[in-house]
Order: structure tokens, then C-alpha cells, then sequence
């Protein structure tokens, strides 16, 4: 590979470390183990230049990371924020938009019920703002509109109704292929597509512009116009369609390579395939948030993919007839693709498609038909009876798609669950990187083995991951919910609730489920202390993906749909359902998790869910912590009297989110905490906690910690003693 190549690897390699938040040091073992393992880089100079380039990444990433930190507590603070919608946001609903300026911060806007904005529009959002995960939420606030779309906007929306008049139901999918409008793409062909191994299909990358490409240079190179005129117009014609459709990164990158690959055509120029590969995806790094772009990536990996396997079959192929050409060369094009986009499918859809061999060799040759006649038929529709029939046409073509991700996603084995934390994804990326290596180099051997060494490590080290021997506390924060998880000494989890839910979304999906996945281990343990929405919300979507033994419940009759929805769930996830009665306990590797509260008889005395909270008490060595749900005064009155001294803990988890109906005097005096920690969103409506509760803490030498003012909250102890951190600081 030339050295552009590798300095472009260094660089990604770089920015994703900066991004990740680990230390600068971590990207030269990156370099370390790509170019010393993987490439075997002659030479000091090219080894110097392209460790700098990684260290030069990582720095960049870092400070760009830094920036959205400043924008988050800015905006936190001060309650506005400057955005630039993503999708239309309707009266009343909620849409994801982008910061204006210095910063890429998500955040999901709000509008008043007597306003509609379209995609494209700036706005000045004012009023209460709360973390959701990575991004931030708006609550409450007033929409004040700074700039309408611009033309060009304009008519992309424009152009993108009139797919919804032609295409009707498949109007989503038809706006996915010509504008680059994915934001109503219905949830279950998102999830058919990606278990079939087809999701990069529905964005605009290197398989839709090379379509487009072609289908010029035919009707150009029919109409008679040479070839190197032709070359020019198509490259003017791509780069027009990428700034239409807003410059998507991917397709940003596959214009670049296609326009790259035409001018060294047309100046007769030959150059290596991996050097403009390197320079179209390089252009687009100039933004460095582009490098977390997940069409970007996959773009950019697949293509990788795609030209490893093009040598190898250059290498191999040279007896075989052209029909076995043609087959084997879709086959293997397909395999080493998939294997190259492996690690981004399985830590971003938490799967791997086995069935992606033969679904995409199904579907490419309907993509081929499907996107020309999609830009037809908007060229066609000024004349509508010409632009519905040849819409007719492109529909059965994308419902024949369709067909196949059905039958691809319902085969035996076609999807494998891929819940990978960091050393797994390390691992496979080490994998596909062995496996471009091996497809495009002479020297296979070296490549093959580390390969093999990386394969052994995704199979087994699920089964070997160690803990590190303590206990881990992690008050995830979720906003106006709770989420606590406890790690064991084995690395695995208990979680105690799992946050709220809103109209199109959960804190389970979005913050729990990412926050825990990320740090390996499996969830063995659910339980969730009563059935309100701020703490069952996100129950649903950590079933789903974890495979959890036992679900705990202090059996209060919840009526609410989530509650029915998380105990159907969790029948379908074949987990245990265990009522939570005082008494109870559990030894979990090594810790003694003890249910104080409720017992039978309080529990069928009450009316309300937040008295029937459950209780823990959590031993580890000569440490403990209680955790007590939404439990209020008068369930405190009753676990003092049931438990005085026995309730001693060091760190309390203070019920209902420091609400004054909660954390008595008297409780208080009991529990005599070192440390307590508040669950609770930013500036929320129920001005949680308390001052009264606040200043009681206070007089009584009690250390605060609270997830609105310290995010995400953990604590590690050996049994003796506690480590306490929140970004950014230690104790």
C-alpha cells in the first residue's frame, strides 16, 4: 500500500482514539500494532511520519472532543443553544438538530405546539435543557426561527414530496435513494434491512453513485460524445447531485473517488487504486466529526472491501471461465466486504449478517435497475401519467428488494447477536484489517495468523473476560430517571431500573444499553423497583439486547403500558420473573445483594408505587450501599423500625431523586452515609432535590454527588475503601 494510504489509516485511526477519550498514548499503540504487525512499514522514515500522523489525529480528536464538552455545559448552563434541524420538526414533537458553530453537538430540538419547522432551519432554542447519553435533550423551550432553508434546501424538499406523491407507502424508502432522507425510514425495514445484511444500501455511498456514474456515461458515450468528454460531464453531473442532496459524507467520499478515478482516465494517468481511495476518503476528514459518521464508515470500509477483493481475484481468477469469474468475483466481493464492515455492523447494530453473502448478491442487480429509474421518474413526473408508470417500475424493483431482505432475515442462522464491547470490536477490527491485508498483499502468512489469533479472541473472550476482582458502582446518568448498574468482581451486571422513555425513544435504547455493552459483561440480574415511567422506561430495550437470567419485581400491580410491556418481555427473553420480598438475597460473585423492603404485608396495604419501591442493601468486604428506589418518608419510617443500626451503609442512593418526601431525619441518622447520590435531570420540573434535603445532608457531614451537575456518577471499592469518579475529577 502507498504511503498516502497509510498515512490516511494513521490519521482516522488517530481521531477515533482523540474521540473515544482515551489517553494520546493509546493512539501509538494503534500504531504500534497496525503498521509494526499488520503492514511490517519499511523503513524509519514512512514508520516516523506515519506515527505522527496518529499522535496529529489523536490531538485533533481530543480537541474536538473538548469542544463539544464546553458546548454541552454552555448550553446546560445558560439554557440556549443555536441548531440546525436534520429532519422536519412538527408542531408540538421533537426533531434531531446540530449545533451552529465551533462544536457538533446533537440535540433534539422541541417546538410549541403552534409551530412547524422544516429540515434545514436555524433556530435559537431558549428554556431547559437535559443530557440525553452523548447528546442533549430540549425540554422546555421557546423556538425562535433565525433562518429559513436555503433554495437549494428548498427544493430538496420539494423534490422529496414529490417521491411521497409518486412512491406512496415506499415514499420513505425512494426519499433514502434519491435525497438522502433516511428520517422516516420505518423502524422494522431499518431492522430487516440490517439482519440481511443490506442496511448500507438505504444510504447514498459508492454503490449509488457508481450506479448513477454509469448510467451517464452510457447515455453520454450513446449520444456520441467521447469518452474523455463524457468522463468530465459525469464527474460535473455526480459533484451537482452530492451538493443537492446537502453532501452526505459517504457520498461526499465516492464522488471524490469517482472523480478522481475519471481524471486519471482522462489525463491517461494511471495510479494506484489505494492511493485515491486514501484521498477520497481523506477530503472528507477536514471536518474531524466526520470520522464518527456511520455512513461514512461504512462507506469507506466497504470500499476497502471491495478493491482487496478485486486483487485477490486478479491473483487467483486468471483460469477460471467468465461465467465462474463472474460468480465467484460477486461471492468473494461480497465476503471480504462484509468481513471489512464487520466491527462497525456488530457495535452499532449489535449483530453480524451471515446471510449478507447472498442478499447481496440478490439485491446489487435491483439496485441497478431501481436507482435509475427512481431519478426518472422525478425527471418524468412533470408529465404524471409518464412519471407515475415509470414509478410503477422502480416499485416493483424496490419491493422486490425488499423481498429479499424478507427472505434474507428469515434464513436459519442468517443473523448472529454481536454485543461487543471495546476488546471484541478491537478484536475485529484487527480481523478485517488481516483480511484486506491477506486479499491485497503478497505477504499473506503473517497477516493470516494475526487474522486467526484476532478470530480466537472475538470466540473467546466472552467466555474468558475478567473482572477486575472489585466492586463497581455506575450511576448511569439518564436524566429525570434512575439507572444503577452494579459490576461484580467477574465483570458482570446487575442493573437496578433502567431510566425513562419519551415519544420515540428510551433511555435504555439510547444510554443504557451503549453505556454498559461498551464495558463488556453480561447482565444477569434486572430489577426494577417500581413500575413509574423514569425508571422502567428504558426496561424494554435492555431486554431486548441483554440476556437477562432473572427480572426482579416488587410485584405492585403497575397498569401502565410499559410495565406490561417490560413483564411481556421478559417472558419472550426466557428471563425469570422473581417477585422482590424482604428477606430476600442473593450471593453474586462474590457480593451479598440483600432485599430490605417491601415486605408481604406492607405491600398489600399500598396505594402508592413509590412506598413499594424495592429496597437493596449491597455488602462487599466491610463495604455497603443502599439503593432505595423512589421509597418516601413513610416506607422509611417502617424499614427504620424493621433494621435501625443494621441499615449503617456507606454510601446511600437517596430515594426519589432527593424529593422531600424522602431522606428523613430519622432515616438519615440510621443509614449514616458517607457519600449520597442524587438521580436527577437538569433543571427539571419537579425541582429535585429538595434545599430542605440538601441542607439536612449538609448538617449532617454528607458528601453529594448528582448526576446533573457530575453526569455519570461510579464508584469502585476493594472491600475496604471507595474510589469515587465523575468526568472530570477523581477522589
Amino acid at each position: 500500500m502507498p504511503l498516502i494510504t497509510k498515512v490516511f489509516l494513521g490519521y482516522a485511526a488517530g481521531l477515533l482514539v482523540g474521540f473515544s477519550g482515551a489517553p494520546v498514548s493509546a493512539g501509538c499503540l494503534v500504531f504500534i500494532v497496525l503498521f509494526g504487525v499488520v503492514f511490517r512499514s519499511a523503513g524509519v522514515a514512512p514508520a516516523l511520519i506515519c506515527g505522527g500522523v496518529v499522535v496529529l489525529g489523536a490531538m485533533t480528536g481530543v480537541r474536538s472532543r473538548s469542544a463539544d464538552e464546553r458546548c454541552r455545559e454552555a448550553i446546560l448552563k445558560t439554557g440556549i443553544a443555536t441548531v440546525e434541524l436534520l429532519a422536519p420538526l412538527a408542531p408540538g414533537g421533537n426533531a434531531p438538530s446540530v449545533t451552529v458553530g465551533a462544536c457538533r453537538l446533537r440535540v433534539y430540538a422541541r417546538a410549541s405546539p403552534a409551530h412547524a419547522f422544516d429540515v434545514g432551519t436555524r433556530l435559537r432554542l431558549e428554556g431547559v435543557f437535559a443530557r440525553a447519553g452523548a447528546a442533549i435533550t430540549a425540554r422546555q423551550v421557546e423556538s425562535v426561527l433565525l433562518e429559513r432553508p436555503s433554495a437549494l434546501v428548498r427544493l430538496r424538499i420539494a423534490t422529496g414530496r414529490r417521491l411521497d406523491r409518486l412512491y406512496k407507502s415506499h415514499g420513505p424508502l425512494a426519499r433514502a435513494l434519491v435525497v438522502a432522507d433516511q428520517h422516516d425510514l420505518d423502524k422494522d425495514l431499518r431492522e430487516r434491512f440490517a439482519d440481511a445484511g443490506i442496511i448500507h444500501m438505504v444510504s447514498v455511498s459508492g454503490l449509488h453513485i457508481s450506479i448513477i456514474g454509469s448510467a451517464l456515461l452510457g447515455l453520454l458515450l450513446a449520444c456520441g460524445i467521447n469518452k474523455q468528454r463524457a468522463s468530465l460531464v459525469g464527474i460535473c453531473c455526480i459533484a451537482t447531485y452530492v451538493v443537492f442532496i446537502g453532501a452526505p459524507p459517504p457520498a461526499v467520499r465516492s464522488a471524490v473517488m469517482f472523480s478522481a478515478g475519471g481524471v486519471c482516465q482522462w489525463l491517461q494517468r494511471p495510479t494506484s487504486t489505494w492511493a485515491v481511495w486514501a484521498v477520497s476518503c481523506g477530503v472528507s476528514l477536514a471536518d474531524p466529526w466526520i470520522v464518527l459518521d456511520l455512513g461514512w464508515q461504512l462507506s469507506a470500509a466497504g470500499m476497502a472491501g471491495l478493491i482487496a477483493s478485486g486483487i485477490l481475484i486478479e491473483r487467483i481468477g486468471t483460469t477460471w471461465t467468465p461465467a465462474t469469474r463472474t460468480i465467484l468475483s460477486g461471492v468473494t466481493a461480497t465476503a471480504v466486504a462484509s468481513l471489512v464492515t464487520t466491527p462497525i455492523i456488530a457495535w452499532t447494530f449489535e449483530r453480524i449478517s451471515i446471510a449478507a453473502c447472498l442478499t447481496n448478491l440478490a439485491a446489487a442487480p435491483l439496485f441497478n435497475v431501481a436507482q435509475p429509474l427512481l431519478f426518472l421518474s422525478v425527471i418524468a413526473s412533470l408529465i404524471w401519467p409518464l412519471g407515475q408508470f415509470v414509478a410503477d417500475a422502480a416499485r416493483t424493483a424496490l419491493m422486490l428488494v425488499d423481498l429479499v431482505a424478507r427472505i434474507g432475515a428469515a434464513l436459519p442462522f442468517a443473523v448472529v447477536r454481536a454485543e461487543a464491547d471495546v476488546v471484541t470490536a478491537l478484536a475485529l477490527v484487527l480481523l478485517a484489517v488481516c483480511a484486506v491485508v491477506a486479499c491485497a498483499s503478497t505477504r499473506r502468512r503473517g497477516a493470516t495468523g494475526w487474522g486467526l489469533a484476532a478470530l480466537a479472541c472475538v470466540a473467546w473472550w466472552p467466555m474468558v473476560r475478567p473482572g477486575n476482582g472489585q466492586l463497581e458502582i455506575h450511576m448511569i446518568d439518564v436524566g429525570q430517571g434512575d439507572a444503577v448498574a452494579l459490576r461484580s468482581p467477574r465483570g458482570r451486571w446487575m442493573l437496578i431500573d433502567a431510566g425513562r422513555a419519551w415519544p420515540g425513544g428510551d433511555a435504555g435504547q439510547r444510554v443504557v444499553w451503549p453505556y454498559l455493552r461498551r464495558r463488556g459483561g453480561d447482565v444477569v440480574h434486572f430489577v426494577m423497583t417500581h413500575p413509574h415511567l423514569d425508571h422502567i422506561g428504558g426496561g424494554v430495550s435492555v431486554l431486548k439486547r441483554a440476556k437477562v437470567d432473572t427480572v426482579w419485581d416488587s410485584g405492585f400491580p403497575g397498569n401502565s403500558s410499559a410495565y406490561t410491556a417490560l413483564l411481556k418481555q421478559s417472558v419472550a427473553s426466557g428471563a425469570v420473573w422473581k417477585r422482590a420480598v424482604a428477606g430476600d438475597s442473593v450471593l453474586f460473585d462474590g457480593l451479598i445483594v440483600r432485599v430490605l423492603f417491601p415486605t408481604d404485608e406492607w405491600l398489600r396495604a399500598q396505594r402508592d408505587a413509590n412506598d413499594a419501591s424495592v429496597v437493596l442493601q449491597v455488602i462487599f468486604g466491610e463495604t455497603r450501599i443502599l439503593l432505595t428506589g423512589d421509597a418516601e418518608e413513610r416506607a422509611e419510617h417502617e424499614i427504620v423500625a424493621r433494621y435501625g443500626d443494621a441499615l449503617k451503609s456507606d454510601v446511600l442512593k437517596l430515594g426519589h431523586h432527593g424529593s422531600a418526601t424522602s431522606t428523613s431525619l430519622q432515616f438519615l441518622e440510621s443509614v449514616r452515609p458517607t457519600l449520597a447520590l442524587i438521580s436527577v435531570g437538569v433543571l427539571n420540573d419537579y425541582r429535585h432535590p429538595s434545599p430542605s434535603v440538601l441542607q439536612r445532608l449538609s448538617e449532617n457531614a454528607v458528601n453529594v454527588l448528582r448526576t446533573d451537575d457530575d453526569g455519570t456518577i461510579v464508584l469502585i471499592s476493594d472491600g475496604r475503601t471507595f474510589k469515587v469518579s465523575n468526568s472530570p475529577s477523581r477522589w
